[in-house]
Formats: structure tokens, sequence, C-alpha cells
């Protein structure tokens, strides 16, 4: 066992200073002073932390794990992510996902990053399906996908995608349906996470989905909705979902800070969105860490794991957003749309011992994934799995 001393705790609720007990990868308990209770349990490590602010390990719910880019050409085909590109942000959980490609790029292969990340110290899922429908699957269906491999949390899919138009609603209801099947046969999330491209119909199919097939608003999460107004209308449109019981997330990517104008930055939609009335809870930040972006010489880079902290901070210094405001959109909120509320997000008794410690320079400075230190500025290390 180990007991963390030292740091102000946000859980994300500002909790002060704080001592945590952890034990077999899990928060055991958390109080303001716990030495009694540690020399009761005996053989405990004892850390004391460097002062700063102790949040939850962050989660990002679209990450490619194995690059994307296609969609801009060979020359913007991005490498694989490392897991030191993640911890070191202070993400300890991550979704995977197709880009446009999936003849080289396919779901085995994804699949098989996600458990070489996971064996490092990250906790990964990913996403059955791809851009296109009818969606791939690795087993008999994207239903058994869910249902069978551990690891798959839900499907992607894409719509207003001028290269996946799917235009087909009888087959996008397929997919949701057989969505709605999986969430009653195996108790996960099976979350509809869609790409939201430029088209001017935006979130239509989706509102259709909900209309005509009773599609749960609560089991879908559109992404790349801080599109700017004057290229797409799914902003706005997000704001009705939002309110309808749905969560929207924004790209940290997607607007001129990195290259892509034709968005609004990730801070000012969050900001946005909350003026507009969106319950806060329905709100959520993603990386797309691994595509493409402008380099600005004329060629590409690969978005980092580490533009979410980046944004994260950025909510705090230049949003005006207190700290646990800010976290539960990479933390609790996240959580809860991967059905993941149970073990991740929070710094609680019973929860994984994920955690991140953020130095007075803003900067992630130690990182711990299931009760390991994965992360550690001061000595470049990390644990060892035994």
């Amino acid at each position: 066992m180990r007991l963390l001393r030292g740091s102000h705790v946000f859980a994300p609720a500002e909790l002060g200073a704080q001592d945590i007990l952890i034990g077999g990868g899990r928060i055991l308990t958390v109080g303001a002073d716990l030495s009694a209770a540690a020399a009761l349990a005996g053989l405990v490590r004892v850390e004391t932390l460097p002062p700063g602010r102790l949040i939850p390990g962050l989660i990002d719910q679209h990450v490619h794990f194995i690059g994307g880019g296609e969609g801009d050409g060979p020359d913007a085909r991005m490498p694989e992510l490392g897991f030191e590109a993640f911890v070191s942000a202070g993400i300890t959980t991550a979704v995977g996902l197709l880009g446009s490609e999936i003849e080289a790029k396919t779901l085995p292969l994804l699949l098989r990053k996600a458990h070489e990340l996971d064996r490092a110290g990250l906790t990964t899922f990913i996403y059955t399906g791809a851009m296109a429908l009818p969606a791939p699957f690795l087993t008999q269906s994207v239903r058994s996908d869910i249902m069978l491999v551990d690891k798959v949390i839900g499907a992607k899919s894409a719509i207003a995608e001028r290269a996946f138009p799917n235009l087909d609603f009888a087959a996008f209801a397929t997919l949701a349906g057989s969505l709605v099947q999986a969430k009653a046969m195996s108790g996960k999330a099976s979350v509809l996470h869609l790409h939201v491209g430029r088209l001017a119909n935006g979130l239509a199919p989706l509102f259709d989905l909900v209309e005509k097939i009773d599609f749960p608003p609560s089991q879908a999460v559109p992404t790349h909705v801080n599109r700017a107004p004057d290229v797409s209308p799914v902003f706005e449109q997000g704001v009705r979902f939002a309110k309808a019981g749905g969560t929207i997330d924004f790209t940290c990517c997607l607007g001129p800070r990195d290259g892509l104008p034709a968005g609004v930055d990730p801070v000012e939609a969050v900001l946005r969105a909350l003026e507009a009335g969106v319950p806060a809870e329905r709100i959520t930040l993603s990386s797309d860490a691994g595509v493409a972006v402008p380099d600005g010489r004329g060629g590409f880079r690969a978005v980092s794991p580490a533009i979410l902290f980046r944004d994260l901070l950025r909510l705090t210094t230049e949003g005006g957003l207190n700290w646990p405001q800010a976290l539960a959109f990479v933390t609790v909120n996240v959580a809860r749309v991967l059905g993941l509320s149970d073990r991740k997000g929070a710094i609680a008794p019973g929860m994984d011992a994920d955690l991140a410690l953020v130095g007075a320079d803003g900067r992630v400075v130690w990182t711990m994934a299931a009760g390991r230190v994965v992360f550690d500025a001061r000595t470049i290390t990390r644990e060892t799995v035994h």
C-alpha cells in the first residue's frame, strides 16, 4: 500500500490538503490525516508529494492510437502514438478509433495497439466501426464486438462528412439499433461516437435517430461540434442536442491556434455553450491526438495528446473557470458518457488510483495510473509492472 501526502486535492471538487491511501491499484480512503490508519494497516509506503494540485487522471475519448490524417493524403499519414505522450500530460485513460483509412489501418491493428498501451500502464478502450457505413467490425457484428471484446466500448460513425456522407438512413439506424441491443446485453455504455463533418445537414441525421427510432440522446456523443458557424450549423444544433439530454464533444485541435481556422477555439466553445444554457455536465473535451494538422511550413504535424491538458489549463487561465469546473470536462463527464463512473474520473474511495500532480508552473510533474507511478518529471522514470 501507499500513502500520498502533501498535495491540494481536486476530486474534481476542491477538497484541500488531503492524504490518499492506495492499495491494489484503487483508492482505499481519502482524509485530512491518514497516518493513524496507515500505521494500523502496516506495510505502507509513505510518499510526500511536492506542492501542487492533485487531480484525477484525465480521460481522452477520441484518440488515433495508430495515427490519423489519411484524409489529407499520403504526406499526412501520422505515426502511432507512444505511451509517454499520454502520461506526461496526465492522461490515464484513452479511447482509440480509426480515421479515414480502413484498408491498411484496421480494427485488429487498433486493438493490438490498445493492448500495447494498456500493458505499459494506460487504461485503453476502442470504438469498433469507422467513418463509413456499413460499419466494419472485429467479430461477427458491431453488437458482438461490444459483447465479446472487453476493450470495445462503443462504435464510431460519421455524419455530415463529404467523404463519407452515409446518406442511407436505414444503415445508420441499423447501427444505432445494434448499439441499443449491445448496451442491454453487455451492460457497457455502447456509445455512438459521431464524427461530424462540415456538410450543411450537421446533426440532422442524429436528430432523426432520436425522433424516428427513439434512440436515447444520452447514448450518442457527436464530436467536432466546435466548428465555426460560417462553416457548419453544428454548434447551434449541438446546443439543442445537449439540452435534450445528449452530450457534445469539443475537439482541442479544431481552431485557429492549431492551424484549423474552420473551427472555434475549444475554450471559447465551452464558454459559448455554457452561456447558451447547456448544462455543464453535458460538455466534454477530447484531443483528436494522432491526427494531422498544418505545421505552418506547408506540411503536417501530428496532434499530441498533451493538447488535452493544455486546454484544461487554458479553461482556468483564459476562460475564467475554476479547477473543479474545468476538470469535469475531461474527467467525470467523460467517465459518465463511457460508462466508467464507478472507477474513473474522480478521486474517491473505490476509484482507480489514477492521479496527476500539476505543479505551480502549470505543468504535469507526476502521474499515477492504477496505483503505479508512470511519469515523474523529477526522475524521468516510471515504476515497472511486476
